[in-house]
């Protein structure tokens, strides 16, 4: 099995790691400004409120993470996962800045848009119906949308900002594969240096046959 297609699920063993550290010793991992110390603002992507908080996020990344790290990279996994993080972070530090921040939900949004505006084509689950990738976006978009409405304990502005933040790095992505690599300039540079000098050798063969044939058949 190739390293990338580990990457998900080695991010929700840590997930996992963490929840059980959080029971087990009551570490809060959870960031609150004016409370906490700074890297808790980064430990805080990893923590979560309670099981269903963690179980709806090992979700998200086991499926969309996985797909997304077998369409990019290891790297491009951990680097999206992680900014979009940041991105939501601040953007509920902005909204809530009294309230503690926890959660692997910005990432994990961030990675399933960032799927989405990359590949467009691939398949996801929408409540549980497998259905086009940019459905499930559309729906998760709603869905967040509508809690903005209401009185909730949920950052639903840190997860709409999690998507845009993926939905760039995607489109970075999406633009940079459009892009015909140096290599394949090089190759196509080569191709068409052996074609030209192939029809300069033909050119030279012709000339040399042409001046044989009126030497041996012609008359001075």
């Amino acid at each position: 099995m190739k390293k990338q297609k580990l990457a998900a699920i080695k991010l929700c063993a840590v997930l996992v790691a963490v929840y059980t550290l959080q029971l087990l010793t009551g570490f809060q991992p959870g960031f609150e400004a004016g409370e906490s110390v700074w890297w808790k603002f980064f430990t805080s992507f990893f923590g979560h409120s309670d099981i269903e908080h963690l179980t709806n996020n090992l979700f998200f990344i086991g499926l969309f993470g996985t797909i997304y790290s077998l369409v990019t990279s290891t790297e491009k996994f951990w680097t999206t996962f992680l900014i979009s993080a940041v991105g939501a972070n601040l953007t509920a530090f902005i909204f809530y800045p009294d309230s503690v921040i926890i959660g692997a939900s910005g990432g994990a949004m961030g990675l399933l848009s960032a799927l989405t505006v990359y590949k467009p084509r691939q398949t996801g689950l929408a409540l549980g119906v497998p259905a086009p990738i940019y459905v499930v976006l559309a729906m998760y978009i709603l869905i967040n949308s509508a809690g903005l409405t209401g009185q909730s304990q949920v950052a639903y502005e840190a997860h709409l900002f999690g998507l845009l933040t993926g939905a760039a790095i995607g489109l970075r992505l999406r633009k940079d594969s459009s892009r015909p690599s140096d290599q394949s300039k090089s190759k196509e540079s080569g191709l068409s240096d052996s074609t030209d000098n192939k029809e300069e050798d033909g050119g030279e063969d012709l000339d040399e046959r042409i001046r044989k044939w009126e030497e041996k058949y012609m008359i001075d």
